[in-house]
């Protein structure tokens, strides 16, 4: 199958909100707690949730917790994604977690400190994501047919001040600002269409496709909003409906190494293969850096073709780029593991 029978997408990467947890003491509990130590034997707990892309719990992944002192625990989740470590130092600690069934996911590392301990115990969520690339977020290009002059000023100044603290990360303010440009004119597909990238961003993944869908309605030919679209199906894993609309984007933008992307994760999901290898291949060629997790997938695509060299080659592509890639330290052993193989399976 050609390239062009794929679709594409060039959507801002959901970073998932994290939860705080905001606990008033007392002023008797808070000298308590002064330095992170509380007057009581047995240390502290540390214990949460961790939680898959699609928001459901991730049962039975691995948790890695650091802190200061060079303490290290590791645990394992139970079935509703629980974890729970026991008879810790006071400090600041660092939480992240690994799924070994889906090792492309990704999470960045949660932090917090026993001074917001409750009883010894403090809360510390975790979120899987999927590694989607982070550079180039110019997520709006494209043509929109509407006439400029009818965009009343004020609502235009509410966009561009919400494309404004998006970059900054302001995530609440901007979605503020782009509900009052969207009030002020509903038929504001690019508000529409940033707006439901922020929704992504806090995994409001139901109100984000809600947004895009409606961006549609008013422009069909807009391919941000038809890889908004085919994103949030990703993170959800409909993988057929995901392709499909990012078939729509891939048509009105070919050329865009983030549709690509996600075109050959979906096509692999799918089990697509040849489908999967052209769109990721091309992705790389156009931007390997935008797309440099490609190689991870071809190299899962190489190691179901028996061909484990070019997979563990892969997979030195990818960490050449990313050295510092989250799951380095898996990729790596996956690397030697495919690289044993190689010579029995081709000369």
């Amino acid at each position: 199958m050609s390239i062009m029978s794929k679709r594409v997408f060039n959507l801002p990467i959901a970073r998932l909100i994290r939860l705080a947890f905001a606990i008033s003491l007392s002023s008797t509990m808070v000298s308590a707690f002064q330095f992170g130590q509380v007057q009581t034997g047995g240390g502290f707990t540390i214990f949460g949730r961790v939680s898959l892309p699609n928001g459901k719990p991730a049962a039975r992944v691995k948790v890695y917790l650091e802190g200061g002192r060079g303490v290290t625990r590791d645990t394992i989740s139970d079935d509703q994604g629980q974890y729970e470590i026991r008879s810790l130092p006071g400090g600041r600690y660092r939480v992240r977690a690994v799924n070994p069934d889906a090792p492309e996911q990704v999470c960045d590392p949660t932090e917090s400190d026993t001074t917001r301990a409750y009883s010894n115990r403090l809360q510390i969520d975790v979120f899987l994501k999927f590694p989607l690339p982070e550079e180039k977020r110019n997520f709006n290009a494209g043509a929109v047919s509407v006439d400029e002059a009818a965009i009343p000023k004020p609502a235009r100044k509410a966009y561009e001040q919400g494309l404004k603290l998006q970059k900054e990360k302001q995530t609440q303010l901007a979605l503020a600002q782009l509900n009052q440009a969207i009030e002020l004119y509903p038929s504001y597909v690019q508000a529409l269409t940033e707006r439901g990238n922020v929704l992504t961003q806090q995994n409001r993944l139901v109100e984000a496709e809600a947004d895009f869908a409606q961006a549609l309605k008013l422009n069909g030919k807009y391919a941000p909003a038809w890889r908004g679209i085919g994103y949030c199906q990703i993170q959800q894993k409909n993988f057929a409906a995901a392709v499909r609309n990012l078939e729509n984007a891939f048509a009105l933008e070919p050329n865009v190494p983030m549709t690509l992307f996600l075109l050959g994760y979906g096509n692999l999901s799918l089990n697509r293969y040849e489908e999967a290898k052209q769109c990721l291949q091309q992705a790389l060629r156009i931007d390997e850096k935008i797309a440099a997790r490609a190689h991870v997938y071809l190299g899962e695509i190489f190691a179901h073709e028996q061909k484990f060299k070019e997979a563990a080659d892969e997979i030195r592509a990818y960490l050449k780029v990313k050295p510092d890639a989250t799951d380095a330290a898996y990729l790596k052993e996956l690397e030697a593991t495919w690289r044993n193989k190689a010579p029995l399976k081709q000369p």
